[in-house]
């Protein structure tokens, strides 16, 4: 995982130690949220299926192997915009919508095994921060492209969930880009 990112363009310097790099990357021509992940040595990793629906979004993070590793659902009955990020049946996640602000987004990001998040970001430059007890887990930074859809570089503190840290960056976009 900390091997230069040279393979994928665009994917940006080698990660620091302790930290596991990932590139991003929406496609273009796709209908709903589909993204292609990547790893530091430019391989895609993780691939996520998004489905239109009328109601609400539906998608589904998988390996490279096709098998689905966590479920991202929004909740439509709701006081606050959130989603559920499950694995299997079991909820994995949840990911909340906090106080408005118009400089900064916050998101909650509950955790059934009491380890609960909270993600801070800024609007205009596009970084958000995941800690949890105010130590830092993620770093998830935009990449604007003309050319290219949205691309996010993501790094997560070795010892965390990858994956998950890679579904509730999903969400946190899809909240971001539906002006949640």
């Amino acid at each position: 995982m900390q091997a230069a990112a040279a393979a994928q363009p665009g994917a940006g310097p080698a990660a620091p130690e302790g930290i596991n790099r990932y590139l991003m990357q929406q496609r273009i021509f796709a209908l709903g949220q589909d993204f292609v992940i990547y790893d530091a040595a430019g391989q895609p990793a993780f691939k996520i299926d998004g489905k239109v629906r009328l109601i609400k979004e539906s998608l589904k993070f998988r390996d490279l192997e096709g098998n689905e590793l966590y479920r991202l659902s929004e909740k439509v009955i709701r006081v606050r915009d959130s989603y559920d990020i499950l694995r299997g049946d079991q909820v994995a996640a949840q990911v909340h919508n906090a106080i408005f602000d118009p400089l900064r987004e916050r998101f909650t990001i509950e955790i059934p095994d009491g380890q609960d998040m909270m993600t801070m970001g800024k609007v205009i430059w596009a970084e958000y921060n995941i800690t949890r007890d105010g130590q830092p887990v993620a770093k998830i930074s935009k990449r604007f492209s003309w050319i290219r859809r949205d691309q996010y570089a993501v790094d997560v503190v070795q010892g965390e969930d990858d994956c998950l840290i890679l579904a509730i960056t999903v969400v946190i976009d899809m909240m971001v880009s539906n002006g949640r």
